[in-house]
């Protein structure tokens, strides 16, 4: 007859078993895909909307609106990333969590990259904005005269 603590250790055993944690891990990759396979949502073809990530990516790859706008564009994107990489090591990583802060996990330059790519992603995203406006403002100029009426 067993006792409690050797049902308990047996089970413990199985359960840290090599072979069972590599069933658990293929029947959760297996349920995973049956759950997107039967579900209609991952099959519908409707526009997502990711605040931040989303307005940088469409910042940088698509919604080129031509002609000189398109210089404009890239030369904005590529300010907001190296201000970003810059801003992120020297402002926020040294300065901010080292200096003020005094956090040690960001001593020396542990951390850095991942500041950098937070603060590269902040930094599209405010450039992405000052765009968006700069073409507001070219618009609503075009629109209308100097003594602020509408051109027919």
């Amino acid at each position: 007859m067993e006792t409690g603590m050797e049902i308990a250790g047996r089970f413990r055993y199985y359960f840290q078993h090599p072979w069972s944690r590599l069933i658990v891990a293929y029947l959760v990759t297996f349920f995973n895909f049956l759950i997107f396979a039967e579900d209609p949502v991952s099959h519908s073809q409707t526009e997502a909307h990711m605040i931040v990530v989303g307005n940088c990516f469409s910042f940088i790859v698509n919604k080129y609106p031509g002609g000189g706008w398109n210089v404009l564009k890239v030369l904005m994107w590529l300010m907001a990333i190296i201000t970003g990489l810059f801003a992120g090591k020297f402002i926020f990583h040294q300065q901010l969590f080292g200096r003020f802060l005094r956090l040690k996990m960001f001593r020396e330059d542990h951390g850095s990259w991942m500041t950098m790519f937070f603060s590269t992603i902040l930094f599209l995203f405010i450039f992405s904005h000052i765009y968006n406006l700069c073409l507001l403002m070219a618009g609503n100029m075009g629109m209308s005269n100097c003594h602020g009426r509408r051109r027919e």
